[in-house]
């Protein structure tokens, strides 16, 4: 009974023990850290409505080089890749047939042309011998049937050999353009017939830009707007004029196909991809970077650098270009605002700014 009690006393001793120590501990006191930002200051510049799109370079002048006659294919003088000038030599086709067919030709004339100076001459005898009354004219009118007929057949004979001329001509192919050879078709021994093709040869003088725009700007697009045109192929950018608009929505995308025209621009190439860019307005705006507006439960927000602290602030945002967003409202022209960190950033947060 008595162990009992003590134990309860002992009990009651070290509570009252650890109360007392409990409230001689000092109290700690809540310290809120700073946040590190860095800050930009709000501008203004120069915004543009436009719109870009990516579409591709065509040839204008692409012409497929076919056989105008048949035959063997002998030499070439291109490859795929080759620089040609207009009037260049090509390609040859076999002309042994050909050669024989201009000789034939060119014999029939002459046979011709003999025989029609031999009637001629016949003629002019026959009409001294009329004046004398010594021939009837019937017999003057059968001679100059018979030299009529002569001519007619040199006509006919004529036209052969130049048929002939040009085929023996056509068995040598050239360049009807200047540029470069795109496809080598053909090759040493192939037969062609007449519209087979041999070579494909392009020209960058004048190429045409497709770029397919949204629907949605159908009634904003029309010819004569300026273009700006850029290629991978080449560091030249161009300012250039719609052409023309296709007339049908393309199917496939629900875009309009805006036609522009590339002339004398050597480094750019059939084929290749462009960049289109359209600028329909330009305004001057206050900007802010993009890193420094963020989205919260009230909306886009900026934080405005107050001191040591920032102040919330909600906004209108406009454009958004080349990294910078244009602001409608919200803020005024030279005030400072939270960049990077802007993200940890509430209401009234106190900030250490490490550089502007």
């Amino acid at each position: 009974m008595i162990s009992n009690l003590q134990r309860y006393l002992t009990l009651i001793f070290l509570s009252y023990f650890l109360i007392g120590c409990g409230d001689n501990e000092p109290k700690k006191k809540s310290i809120q850290k700073k946040v590190y930002i860095t800050t930009s200051k709000v501008i203004l510049t120069t915004f543009e409505d436009k719109e870009i799109a990516i579409g591709s370079v065509k040839g204008i002048i692409d012409p497929t080089i076919s056989a105008e006659v048949s035959g063997n294919v002998i030499k070439l003088y291109a490859r795929t890749g080759s620089l040609v000038s207009k009037g260049d030599l090509l390609a040859e086709i076999d002309e042994k047939n050909y050669k024989y067919e201009l000789t034939l030709a060119s014999a029939e004339v002459r046979r011709l042309q003999t025989r029609l100076a031999n009637q001629e001459k016949i003629y002019e005898r026959n009409q001294k011998l009329v004046k004398k009354k010594f021939i009837s004219s019937n017999a003057l009118d059968t001679i100059l049937t018979k030299k009529n007929e002569a001519i007619e057949e040199l006509k006919v004979a004529l036209s052969k050999r130049d048929i002939a001329q040009s085929n023996f001509e056509k068995t040598k192919i050239y360049a009807p353009i200047s540029g470069r050879v795109e496809k080598q078709i053909s090759s040493i021994g192939d037969f062609l017939k007449i519209g087979d093709p041999v070579f494909q040869v392009v020209n960058n003088k004048k190429l045409r830009a497709h770029i397919p725009f949204p629907e949605k700007l159908v009634s904003k697009l029309k010819a004569g707007t300026q273009i700006i045109l850029k290629s991978p192929t080449s560091p030249n950018e161009i300012i250039s004029e719609i052409a023309e608009l296709k007339p049908k929505l393309m199917s496939d995308s629900r875009s309009i196909d805006v036609i522009a025209d590339i002339e004398n621009q050597l480094g750019w190439q059939p084929g290749a991809s462009v960049k289109g860019t359209i600028v329909f307005s330009t305004r001057q705006g206050l900007a802010v970077p993009e890193q420094s507006v963020v989205l919260r439960p009230a909306g886009q927000v900026v934080y405005v650098v107050n001191g040591a602290k920032v102040e919330q602030r909600n906004i209108e945002m406009g454009i958004n270009q080349n990294g910078v967003i244009e602001i409608i409202s919200g803020l005024e022209q030279s005030e400072i605002v939270a960049l990077d960190g802007a993200g940890y950033l509430t209401d009234q947060t106190e900030v250490n700014i490490s550089a502007q």
